[in-house]
């Protein structure tokens, strides 16, 4: 456990972890100005394989003088700590959860981005010889990404590690990932559930005589994708709670000609039985009487810095760490998609 107050902090925009709580107003990660970057993050290795790559080498040099030495109180030392923590948090955070996959990620350099966003129009058609064409301009607005922080906080006793058959941290960090990515997943939910409903029915309903389905899921869907692609989008996503895809499944419109794709199915992203250019995101965190269709260009996740910050408290014999994550789901545009009501009951 780390033994002096330290604080690192993680960048997505660059996958770097610096030293010190770069988590305030005029920080930008596009460079390194006024910080100090001590190590990389290549998220595509394993441990052991050259995940954590040093950039500031006297670090871990200085580290590792301090570990021969006896030292383990020294800063130096602690980030290292840190460092490891941050990265098990960012490793384990996703695994559980899926709303994520929906959206289009995109890593903020400060806690503020302006995304310039403009209106459609059409192209005139079947111009004739020597006439002029419409005159035509875009309106720009902007989309602005004001991040917020979900915070976590580790607290462990000197008595509980003592006492333990295993290293208590080690469940922590995972807790800390899970309540992280919990809450994360919980508002990119909220956010992707703005779009405008249109009233459907259940696609779980039988017939009369209990032996076929009573709607077909197809006409539901084809007839919002003819609605968002008339507002010149392109929609990609399908976004649903389990229950609702089981009723999709389930539906003898779906299941009687595409039987044999149940098993190319596996995990929560998959393409969508019948309509093989929409892509399905199955959470549990989804209204399980809805299913959200849109273009996911339109549906933003800024992502900011992580920073964890260790602390020591001797007066209660505790070592504690605090991870704070900026992040912000945001909707840019409510022509880019159809919340579908009342699909399941």
């Amino acid at each position: 456990m780390a033994r002096d107050n330290v604080a690192i902090t993680y960048s997505p925009y660059n996958h770097k972890f610096y030293q010190g709580s770069h988590d305030r107003d005029g920080v930008d990660f596009s460079r390194d100005q006024n910080m100090t970057p001590i190590a990389k993050l290549n998220p595509e290795l394993k441990m052991g394989e050259g995940r954590i790559e040093p950039i500031h080498y006297e670090t871990f040099r200085q580290a590792e003088r301090d570990y021969r030495q006896g030292n383990i109180t020294a800063t130096s030392l602690s980030n290292i700590t840190v460092i490891q923590l941050l990265d098990e948090v960012i490793r384990r955070q996703w695994r559980d959860y899926a709303a994520i996959n929906a959206v289009r990620r995109v890593p903020v350099p400060k806690l503020q981005l302006n995304i310039p966003i403009t209106d459609k129009f059409s192209a005139s058609k079947k111009v004739p010889e020597l006439q002029e064409a419409d005159q035509k301009s875009n309106n720009f607005t902007q989309a602005q990404l004001r991040l917020w922080k979900n915070v976590v906080s580790i607290y462990e006793s000197d008595e509980s590690r003592l006492k333990a058959t295993i290293e208590p941290l080690s469940f922590e960090i995972d807790q800390a990932s899970g309540a992280l990515a919990k809450a994360a997943n919980e508002q990119i939910v909220t956010e992707i559930e703005t779009f405008t409903a249109a009233a459907k029915g259940d696609w779980g309903a039988m017939n009369s005589d209990g032996d076929f389905s009573a709607r077909n899921p197809l006409d539901d869907i084809v007839d919002v994708i003819s609605t968002i692609t008339d507002n010149h989008f392109r929609p990609n996503v399908l976004c649903v709670h389990p229950r609702v895809i089981s009723d999709y499944l389930s539906n003898t419109f779906i299941h009687a000609a595409t039987r044999p794709d149940d098993l190319q199915m596996s995990g929560n992203v998959y393409d969508l039985p019948k309509v093989p250019t929409v892509k399905t995101v199955v959470d549990v965190g989804f209204t399980n009487t809805v299913a959200t269709l849109f273009d996911q260009s339109t549906v933003l996740l800024g992502e900011g810095a992580t920073v964890a910050e260790a602390f020591r408290d001797p007066y209660r014999g505790a070592d504690g760490y605090v991870i704070r994550q900026f992040l912000q789901p945001l909707k840019t545009t409510n022509d880019a998609g159809r919340k579908m009501t009342g699909v399941s009951a």
